[in-house]
Parts: C-alpha cells; sequence; structure tokens
C-alpha cells in the first residue's frame, strides 16, 4: 500500500472541523502560515514532511496516522528507538556543579572535542556509537572545567563548552532525544554568550534553530535566526571567513524556514544572500556548521523539496557534485532529500540507489532517522520484484519487516 498524499489535505480538513477548529487556528497550532494550510487542505500542496504530518496528527488527536494517510502507519511506528547510550548522556547532563579532583587540562579538553567532532562528521559504520561513548566524560569535564577555572581560562573553557552541548544537540536530536537535544543547543548559546563570543554565539543560535526546526516550531526557529542574523551584522565589516561563513549558514537555515512556511519568495532572497557569501569563502567547515558553494546547492535542493516542488528538486540535485561536501550529514540529508523525490516521482530504483549510499555513509541512519525509515516503508509498499533485492538489505539495517 502507498499513501495517497493528495488525499491527506481532505483528511485534515475533515478533523479539523470536527474539532470545530478554523484554518487559520489549525495553521497557528502546527506553526504554518494560512496560505499553506490552505493549499494542502485544497490538495495544491502536499504534506512533504513526516515530521510535519505527526504535527498535525498531534493537534487534531489522532492516534493512528491512517486516520490521515489511508494507510496503516502508527504515530510512533517502532516504538522507542532511542540509542542505549542516551540515559548516560541524559545523566551526565543532569550532573552539574562538581569540580572532581584538579581542573581540566583545556589543551586536552579541546582535543577531545575535536576527537569526537571528526567522529561524527566522518563516514563511518559506527559513528553513532563512537560519539556515544566519548560524549558523557567529555560533558563532565566542561561543566568541570567552567567551573573550576577562572579568566581567559573560563572563557575558553566556556567556549569549548558551548562546541561541545552544540555536537550533543546533533548526536541527540538524530537518536529522537528531542527534549534533550534542546537543552543542549541553549547550553551551547548560553556557554557562547557567557564566553563573549560573538561568532560561537551565532553558531549556537544556529544549532539552537536546528532543534526548533525538527520539533516543528517554524516561528521560533526563524525567530532565533533572524536575530542571529541582526546580532552578527554589525561585525561583518571587518569579518574573516569564519565569521562569514557562520553568517552565510544563518542564512541557508533561515531560507528551509521560509520554505516551510511556503515564502518562496523570502527563501530564495535567503539563498541569493547566502551563495554570494559562500563565493567569497569557499567549502568550510568554520564552527562545524558546512557552508559554500556546494552546501548552497543542497540547501536549494532541499529547498525545493520543502516546498513541494519534486521535479525542481530532482533537477536541481542532479546538479550537484555531492562528493565536495566535507561532512557526511550534508551528504546523507542530500541522499536523503533525492531518494523522498525520487520515490514521489515513483522512480522507485532511483530511490533505492540514493538510501543505499546513505546506508554506505552510515548504516546507523537507517535504524534512527525517522524520515529514511518512512521512505523505506513507501518503497516498501509498493515494491516490485526488480527494486526487492536491493530494498530488502536497506530494510533488514532498519530493522523493518519486508
Amino acid at each position: 500500500m502507498e499513501i495517497d498524499e493528495w488525499a491527506i489535505g481532505q483528511r485534515i480538513a475533515n478533523h479539523r472541523a470536527r474539532r470545530g477548529l478554523t484554518q487559520d487556528e489549525l495553521a497557528g497550532l502546527v506553526g504554518i502560515s494560512l496560505s499553506m494550510m490552505k493549499k494542502i487542505e485544497s490538495g495544491d500542496r502536499q504534506v512533504t514532511r513526516f515530521s510535519q504530518l505527526v504535527q498535525f496528527a498531534q493537534v487534531l488527536r489522532v492516534k493512528d496516522l491512517r486516520e490521515l494517510t489511508g494507510v496503516p502507519l502508527s504515530l510512533m511506528p517502532d516504538g522507542h528507538r532511542g540509542h542505549p547510550a542516551a540515559a548516560e548522556v541524559r545523566a551526565a547532563m543532569m550532573d552539574r556543579g562538581r569540580v572532581v579532583g584538579e581542573a581540566p587540562n583545556l589543551d586536552e579538553l579541546a582535543r577531545g572535542i575535536e576527537r569526537a567532532w571528526r567522529s561524527w562528521q566522518a563516514a563511518s559504520a559506527f559513528r553513532y556509537a563512537m560519539v556515544s561513548q566519548q560524549l558523557p566524560a567529555l560533558i563532565r569535564q566542561c561543566e568541570s572545567a567552567t567551573r573550576a577555572h577562572r579568566g581567559g581560562d573560563r572563557r575558553r573553557a566556556l567556549r569549548e563548552t558551548s562546541k561541545l552541548y552544540q555536537l550533543v544537540r546533533t548526536w541527540t536530536k538524530r537518536v529522537g532525544e528531542h527534549e534533550l537535544s534542546y537543552l543542549a543547543a541553549d547550553r551551547a548559546v548560553t556557554a557562547a554568550l557567557d564566553a563573549d563570543d560573538p561568532d560561537l554565539s551565532a553558531a549556537a543560535a544556529w544549532n539552537l534553530a536546528m532543534i526548533l526546526s525538527a520539533q516543528g516550531k517554524t516561528e521560533p526557529a526563524r525567530g532565533v535566526v533572524y536575530r542571529a542574523i541582526d546580532e552578527l551584522r554589525p561585525y561583518l565589516d571587518d569579518a574573516g571567513p569564519a565569521r562569514l561563513a557562520v553568517f552565510g549558514g544563518l542564512h541557508l537555515m533561515g531560507a528551509t524556514e521560509a520554505a516551510r512556511e511556503d515564502n518562496a519568495d523570502q527563501a530564495h532572497r535567503l539563498l541569493e544572500v547566502a551563495d554570494g557569501l559562500a563565493a567569497r569563502v569557499g567549502e568550510t567547515n568554520h564552527f562545524r556548521i558546512v557552508f559554500g558553494p556546494t552546501n548552497v546547492a543542497l540547501h536549494r535542493v532541499s529547498t525545493a523539496v520543502e516546498l513541494g516542488r519534486t521535479g525542481e528538486a530532482l533537477e536541481l540535485a542532479e546538479r550537484v557534485a555531492i562528493e565536495a561536501s566535507p561532512a557526511v550529514e550534508r551528504r546523507l540529508t542530500y541522499h536523503l532529500d533525492s531518494a523522498r523525490a525520487y520515490a514521489r516521482k515513483h522512480n522507485d530504483i532511483a530511490a533505492v540507489h540514493m538510501m543505499q549510499r546513505v546506508h554506505r555513509d552510515s548504516p546507523e541512519e537507517l535504524h534512527f532517522n525517522v524520515i529514511a525509515r518512512e521512505t523505506l516503508r513507501q518503497l516498501m509498499g509498493r515494491a516490485k520484484p526488480a527494486v526487492l533485492p536491493d530494498l530488502r538489505p536497506l530494510l533488514a539495517a532498519a530493522n523493518l519487516p519486508d
């Protein structure tokens, strides 16, 4: 069975009427514009993101997503899939305020955080596990360092703490611990502000917007991004590549949020600013925010996906030299966006090929990434004999029945 994406809007309208909500009220509750709400219900715009579908279900008090999709798809299709190390990471984050022994050596701490980030941004069959083994100790060391050091050393400790919590944010988000991810993002912002580092503060704001966006909180995410852009703009006169790259990354994040609000013109304007900045700085990875011409091209693809422009997304995707991206995170997003677009076009062979690339770079992604799992479910629901031999190993890696 496959999802009739065009009928979802009608089902949403029926459930909205049953709850006695106006289109304006439901749009506000879900965090989208009234214009987009009208397009979804009329069938002029598809609900293209699983996370947005879940939002509608939660607001409309729908317990089984088949009431919106027409196919069996429970709100939590696989139960709790949390990473086994999440409890240890949580415990380390809650264990604040203690200084154990001597103050941590800041050089060693910085090297440890850098190693953890490199593990996360490199293609590996075990990157989730490798990072999870490092996070609890690093969190405790950072918390201890910020309390034990004074003056310039404390500011340095705060900068390292912000960098670490930005990694904690992305890891916890990927394993589905969104509340913990939000807490980590908030701590990253606080540490950067206390360190009086405008560039790091902007990077931390980008991280905060990422988890707000993942939770479907488009308006708050947009507010965080625009405020960070405004706060960094006065520092641009003598800006080096790192500051320009962070500024560009914020514009890409803003473009994504504009697309999610169906504001194509604003998304285009933000992408154009980012494109100009990328031409100046080239391919970069400052503050672990990958930015450059390749990432701008990738965001053009993902923006087209968010706007429901499947054909445009595929046309753009085919022009991207994805191997130029220095981080596995961006390659995974590209392959997953492409797989979703191909699946909507019923080009299942190409969609499976893209999912194979996701599996190649990060097999754990198929187990923890909700969008990846739902894409595999969609492909399995209509799989033809020619596709099954390549699809079955992916389903097995995701621990999904075939």
